[in-house]
């Protein structure tokens, strides 16, 4: 077989090339990670788009909202431990546990806001459920309730999320701007149409709502900052890790103090 050339092994160096880098990570855990964020981030946005009425949350239900957290999990879970992206690795579990006590906390803010002050026309969860059944016109029961506080947790999962793995390792007091950002968003969106509040809730409770919808999410922001600021696993900024800005000293890692 003299007409076959054979090519000598790939040193080392040739095999490093023959991954694309970007910077501390590859292209491919940088699409992952698109991936997932799009993921995490089609919950919020099927609430807001079916609140306008070109849809109902129920068919988004079944038609994105479960595929998308379905995507997420195998990516964070399955395929990213596979392909050694410690990155997207630790920015999910970082988000599962943080998350969870995010909404712990929240809750807390607004049941008292919404039981104590009537600070608010409903109960969210209830209201996610409601819609995701169907049932809007007949009110909650035992699956609809279920079905919302499910939703309700993995959007302050998916919304942790989005958090580590974009900003990454920050001051604690950040994710409370981070999360009082989100609450203004959802104050100027068109859920606010659908419970009857207007804009900020003026139409409902002006000064009861717009404190209790901020006192909520600055204790969940919070408890993202605290959680990222003192976990040892929290990554780096992604701008940092995909493009090297601000670039890192020679021999950083995705784990260096905290900015």
């Amino acid at each position: 077989m003299g007409w076959v050339q054979k090519h000598p092994p790939l040193s080392a160096s040739c095999k490093e090339t023959a991954v694309i880098k970007l910077q501390n990570l590859t292209f491919g855990e940088a699409l992952a990670t698109a991936l997932a964020l799009l993921a995490a981030s089609v919950s919020p946005l099927a609430f807001d788009y079916a609140a306008t009425g070109a849809t109902t949350l129920h068919a988004l239900g079944t038609q994105a909202i479960l595929p998308a957290l379905l995507v997420w999990a195998a990516l964070i879970f399955l395929v990213a431990p596979m392909m050694g992206w410690q990155r997207l690795v630790s920015a999910g579990r970082l988000a599962l546990m943080s998350g969870l006590l995010g909404v712990v906390v929240m809750e807390v803010v607004r049941i008292t806001g919404f039981r104590v002050f009537h600070g608010m026309p409903g109960s969210m969860p209830m209201l996610i459920g409601v819609l995701l059944t169907d049932r809007f016109m007949d009110g909650p029961n035992g699956l609809s309730n279920l079905l919302g506080w499910g939703d309700h947790l993995w959007n302050g999962i998916g919304f942790a999320f989005v958090y580590f793995a974009v900003f990454g390792r920050q001051r604690w007091w950040v994710g409370g701007v981070y999360a009082l950002v989100i609450a203004t968003i959802f104050m100027l969106g068109p859920v606010m149409n659908i419970i009857g509040a207007g804009p900020f809730g003026q139409d409902f409770a002006p000064v009861k709502f717009p404190l209790t919808v901020y006192g909520a999410h600055l204790v969940y922001g919070l408890a993202l900052g605290w959680f990222g600021q003192r976990a040892a696993a929290t990554p780096n900024n992604f701008l940092s890790d995909a493009l090297g800005w601000p670039r890192l000293r020679d021999g950083a890692n995705a784990h260096s103090s905290p900015l």
